[in-house]
């Protein structure tokens, strides 16, 4: 008697999944806002806002699934706020302990409203954006609806009291075609708000202007994500905004890269067979990327170069060692009571260090290196010995004075 009455409160509670076709596809998308990774310096903190919101679209697709449809909408319609919250705290960083503290004034209607009466950024793309941003506005009282259960396709007890089967189904479709299409207008509502805090993951897109970049931690949006969730009329439309054209204005005024210096730059690769392309813009390279260059040169047999122990290059020489370990520390416990040279390392390679400036970089070869390859290493040390310790000082200097 009891187990049938604990049988029917199972029964009389329980909450109905609802199949999401393509459920794994929308979360592999998110990875187009995951990966735009923001690294205008000032604005980083708002890489975890866009990580929050789309965490929430990702919540909101396992609920939805799970039957918890109305928790599902509110999770949607909140990560469109939390990416208007980062907007409004990136243009008033001093109100960030504020908000920290919990204080009141940071409801998401009040900072969208000073977002489109103050900031130009904003203020510019909703206007020429402005047939995306009323849809955004649109999906969102459609997700009101769910949350606020206005109307009994809302209810959960109407699933439980609808006994036809086709009735049934029908009110199951209509919610699933909701929760879609506001799910992929969130997705790209929240990667256009992305867009406001710099163009990059529109303009890399650009192959002509990706290939004058430095080495960014931003990567571009695919086309067909656009194509998908935001539209190519609304990014045309981003294309005529101040912020846009100022940035592309800028990237076309750098050089070029071939492929070579391309794969180096962005990839940390050193291809030994362009060596001659590579010279031809070795002006494009980093402190770095030039020391791992001229270091690879030196042997066929280097695999790979971590320079200072944390920045790793990789050859054309495949290496014989197929791990991989990066840290300063983790190497400097190598070398304790070693000499410098030819120390034996994991899958039969060899390491070697060289010091540049005040700090120590390492070589990986297959082979150990000869006397006249260690000879030239020692050359290409000292050759940027004083370069490096004026690039510490530099940059030290920098960050003095951006953290003052």
């Amino acid at each position: 008697m009891d187990e049938d009455k604990w049988l029917l409160k199972d029964i009389r509670w329980s909450v109905r999944p609802i199949h999401l076709p393509d459920s794994e596809e929308y979360l592999y998308d998110l990875e187009n806002i995951s990966m735009a990774t923001v690294g205008v310096l000032g604005s980083l903190e708002s890489n975890r806002f866009f990580e929050e919101a789309i965490q929430m679209i990702a919540n909101s697709i396992q609920m939805f699934q799970q039957g918890y449809f109305d928790a599902a909408f509110y999770s949607l319609r909140q990560s469109i706020e939390t990416s208007i919250g980062t907007l409004y705290l990136t243009a008033n960083p001093d109100k960030m302990q504020a908000w920290n503290k919990l204080e009141p004034g940071f409801e998401s209607g009040k900072m969208a409203k000073y977002l489109r009466a103050n900031e130009p950024v904003f203020m510019d793309m909703a206007s020429k954006m402005q047939p995306f941003f009323d849809k955004v506005r649109e999906v969102q009282q459609d997700s009101n609806k769910y949350v606020h259960k206005q109307g009994y396709k809302t209810f959960y007890v109407t699933k439980r009291i609808t006994y036809s089967d086709d009735r049934l189904k029908k009110v199951y479709d209509r919610i699933q075609d909701d929760f879609v299409q506001i799910l992929k207008v969130a997705i790209g509502a929240v990667a256009v708000y992305r867009l406001a805090i710099d163009p990059l993951p529109v303009l890399l897109m650009d192959e002509d202007i990706r290939l004058r970049t430095g080495d960014l931690l931003t990567e571009p949006y695919s086309q067909d994500f656009v194509d998908k969730y935001i539209g190519q009329d609304a990014i045309d439309s981003y294309k005529r905004t101040d912020l846009y054209l100022s940035h592309k204005e800028f990237f076309l005024q750098n050089e070029k890269q071939n492929d070579a210096i391309y794969m180096l730059i962005h990839y940390q690769i050193v291809d030994r067979k362009h060596k001659e392309l590579i010279m031809e813009q070795i002006h494009l390279l980093s402190l770095h990327d030039r020391i791992a260059f001229f270091y690879a040169v030196m042997s066929p047999n280097i695999s790979r170069v971590f320079i200072e122990g944390v920045f790793s290059y990789t050859t054309d020489t495949k290496p014989k060692n197929t791990s991989m370990t990066i840290g300063e520390s983790y190497y400097a416990g190598i070398f304790e009571n070693q000499p410098d040279y030819n120390v034996q390392f994991d899958g039969g390679s060899f390491i070697s260090r060289f010091k540049v400036g005040d700090e120590f970089s390492y070589v990986e070869s297959n082979e150990p290196l000869s006397e006249s390859e260690i000879s030239g290493l020692c050359i290409v040390s000292e050759m940027f010995y004083e370069v490096a310790q004026k690039y510490a000082a530099d940059l030290d200097e920098f960050l003095k004075k951006f953290q003052s």
